[in-house]
Protein backbone atom coordinates (compact mmCIF):
# COMPACT_ATOMS: atom_id res chain seq x y z
CA UNK A 1 0.00 0.00 0.00
CA UNK A 2 1.68 3.21 -1.25
CA UNK A 3 0.88 6.13 1.23
CA UNK A 4 0.64 9.80 0.09
CA UNK A 5 3.24 11.76 1.08
CA UNK A 6 2.40 15.12 -0.37
CA UNK A 7 0.17 16.59 2.93
CA UNK A 8 3.94 15.49 5.03
CA UNK A 9 6.02 17.70 2.71
CA UNK A 10 8.55 20.34 4.10
CA UNK A 11 9.12 23.43 2.98
CA UNK A 12 12.09 25.51 3.76
CA UNK A 13 11.54 28.91 4.40
CA UNK A 14 7.51 28.31 4.75
CA UNK A 15 7.28 28.18 8.54
CA UNK A 16 10.17 29.79 10.76
CA UNK A 17 9.13 27.40 14.19
CA UNK A 18 9.82 24.39 11.57
CA UNK A 19 12.90 25.64 10.43
CA UNK A 20 14.27 25.95 13.86
CA UNK A 21 13.30 22.59 14.44
CA UNK A 22 15.29 20.86 11.45
CA UNK A 23 17.98 22.99 11.99
CA UNK A 24 18.41 21.79 15.83
CA UNK A 25 17.64 18.26 14.77
CA UNK A 26 20.03 14.89 14.96
CA UNK A 27 21.18 13.16 12.20
CA UNK A 28 20.52 9.83 11.91
CA UNK A 29 21.12 8.85 8.12
CA UNK A 30 18.11 9.97 5.91
CA UNK A 31 15.85 10.66 9.10
CA UNK A 32 16.17 14.19 11.39
CA UNK A 33 14.32 13.71 14.42
CA UNK A 34 14.04 17.13 16.34
CA UNK A 35 12.14 17.60 19.64
CA UNK A 36 8.86 17.97 18.41
CA UNK A 37 8.57 16.61 15.27
CA UNK A 38 10.65 13.82 12.63
CA UNK A 39 11.79 15.13 9.37
CA UNK A 40 12.77 12.23 6.74
CA UNK A 41 14.20 12.24 3.07
CA UNK A 42 12.79 10.59 0.74
CA UNK A 43 13.68 11.27 -3.29
CA UNK A 44 14.23 15.00 -3.84
CA UNK A 45 12.14 16.15 -0.51
CA UNK A 46 12.20 16.24 2.87
CA UNK A 47 9.21 15.53 4.83
CA UNK A 48 8.13 16.10 8.32
CA UNK A 49 5.24 14.74 10.53
CA UNK A 50 4.59 16.08 14.41
CA UNK A 51 5.58 13.35 16.64
CA UNK A 52 2.02 14.03 18.36
CA UNK A 53 0.76 12.24 15.72
CA UNK A 54 2.40 9.45 16.57
CA UNK A 55 1.03 6.46 18.24
CA UNK A 56 2.93 3.52 17.88
CA UNK A 57 7.39 3.42 16.35
CA UNK A 58 9.18 0.24 15.43
CA UNK A 59 12.40 -0.37 13.29
CA UNK A 60 12.03 -2.97 10.60
CA UNK A 61 15.18 -4.89 9.18
CA UNK A 62 15.07 -5.97 5.85
CA UNK A 63 17.71 -7.53 4.31
CA UNK A 64 18.72 -7.29 0.76
CA UNK A 65 21.14 -9.33 -2.20
CA UNK A 66 22.14 -6.86 -5.14
CA UNK A 67 23.59 -8.15 -8.16
CA UNK A 68 25.29 -6.48 -10.12
CA UNK A 69 26.98 -7.72 -13.75
CA UNK A 70 30.28 -9.17 -11.69
CA UNK A 71 28.73 -10.72 -8.86
CA UNK A 72 25.96 -9.97 -5.63
CA UNK A 73 26.21 -7.97 -2.86
CA UNK A 74 24.52 -8.39 0.20
CA UNK A 75 23.30 -5.09 2.83
CA UNK A 76 20.22 -4.74 5.47
CA UNK A 77 18.02 -1.60 4.86
CA UNK A 78 17.14 0.11 8.11
CA UNK A 79 13.64 1.60 8.64
CA UNK A 80 11.78 3.58 10.82
CA UNK A 81 7.64 3.00 10.84
CA UNK A 82 5.53 5.17 12.43
CA UNK A 83 1.61 4.42 13.20
CA UNK A 84 -0.23 7.59 13.34
CA UNK A 85 -2.91 7.86 15.55
CA UNK A 86 -5.20 8.07 12.06
CA UNK A 87 -3.79 4.45 11.52
CA UNK A 88 -1.90 5.62 8.66
CA UNK A 89 1.82 3.65 8.57
CA UNK A 90 5.04 5.38 7.09
CA UNK A 91 7.95 4.07 6.58
CA UNK A 92 11.05 6.26 6.64
CA UNK A 93 14.04 4.97 4.96
CA UNK A 94 17.23 5.83 7.53
CA UNK A 95 20.12 4.42 5.36
CA UNK A 96 21.96 0.46 4.32
CA UNK A 97 23.76 -0.78 7.22
CA UNK A 98 23.16 1.48 9.76
CA UNK A 99 22.40 -0.67 12.77
CA UNK A 100 24.35 1.50 15.60
CA UNK A 101 22.16 4.72 13.96
CA UNK A 102 18.84 3.22 14.02
CA UNK A 103 19.69 1.97 17.55
CA UNK A 104 20.56 5.25 18.56
CA UNK A 105 17.28 6.89 16.87
CA UNK A 106 15.12 4.63 18.30
CA UNK A 107 17.14 5.52 21.94
CA UNK A 108 16.41 9.22 21.12
CA UNK A 109 12.72 8.86 20.30
CA UNK A 110 12.27 6.56 23.74
CA UNK A 111 13.85 9.02 25.62
CA UNK A 112 12.32 12.14 24.89
CA UNK A 113 8.48 10.25 24.18
CA UNK A 114 7.38 7.94 26.74
CA UNK A 115 4.08 8.68 25.44
CA UNK A 116 4.18 6.77 22.12
CA UNK A 117 4.23 3.26 22.21
CA UNK A 118 7.42 1.55 20.70
CA UNK A 119 7.97 -1.71 18.87
CA UNK A 120 5.39 -4.14 17.18
CA UNK A 121 2.49 -5.39 18.21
Amino acid sequence: MTVNLKPYVYKKKANPALDAEFAGGKDYGWVRPSQDSIFWRSGLHWYVVSLAEVQRIFRRVEPVYGKLCCGGNSFIMEKLVLILKDGTELELYIGDDMEKKAAALLDFLKEGHSEIAFGKL
